[in-house]
């Protein structure tokens, strides 16, 4: 290890999902990037160490079935007044964080005319969804006395990682209903 280090660049990003009363999520997210040092900036000139670089806020409210319903953002500190022209919210307005998230993200920040940051950070509310539903979902089976045993339609997450992979012992083992044998190796 080495002996000295001076932190020269922090982020931090945090995500948070609430269930709303009229049964939509909003699933929030906030990124913040500061420097370690005297940072010069091209349009705000001298910002000294831990002062926000980034600051930016976004907000996708999505229904049951993860379709966006709306979508906002906050660029709270940016390097240029320009950024805030970056993304039409709108352009998210319908797309669907189960299947096709990348695609929407690729025609609503396009090549050049979005920003990478809020890309970002906005790419992560996916798995945020996924993990805020999935569990929900869990949750309220197991309070109504269900079990997994019990189910007779198959959860999206199955076939989503290596552990919920349809022939893994994990599936085989909570899933049985689900399971499918593994392919032989040649």
């Amino acid at each position: 290890m080495v002996e000295r280090r001076a932190l020269s660049h922090d982020r931090q990003i945090s995500y948070q999902a609430y269930e709303r009363a009229d049964g939509l999520f909003d699933i929030e997210a906030v990124l913040r990037d500061t420097k370690g040092y005297d940072y010069i900036d091209r349009d705000r000139g001298l910002m000294p160490p831990g002062q926000a670089v980034h600051d930016i806020l976004a907000r996708v409210t999505i229904d049951q079935d993860m379709v966006v319903r709306d979508f906002h953002y906050e660029m709270r500190e940016r390097p240029f007044a320009f950024c805030l022209s970056a993304v039409d919210p709108g352009q998210l307005i319908g797309a669907s964080m189960r299947r096709g998230w990348r695609a929407a993200l690729k025609t609503a920040f396009g090549p050049s005319g979005g920003c990478t940051h809020l890309r970002e950070l906005v790419f992560g509310m996916g798995t945020v969804a996924f993990q805020t539903l999935s569990c929900l979902a869990d949750q309220r089976l197991f309070e109504a006395g269900g079990t997994d045993a019990e189910r007779s339609e198959k959860p999206f997450f199955i076939g989503g990682c290596h552990s919920w992979a349809p022939d893994s012992p994990v599936v085989a083992t909570w899933f049985p209903q689900f399971a499918e044998p593994a392919d032989p190796e040649p």
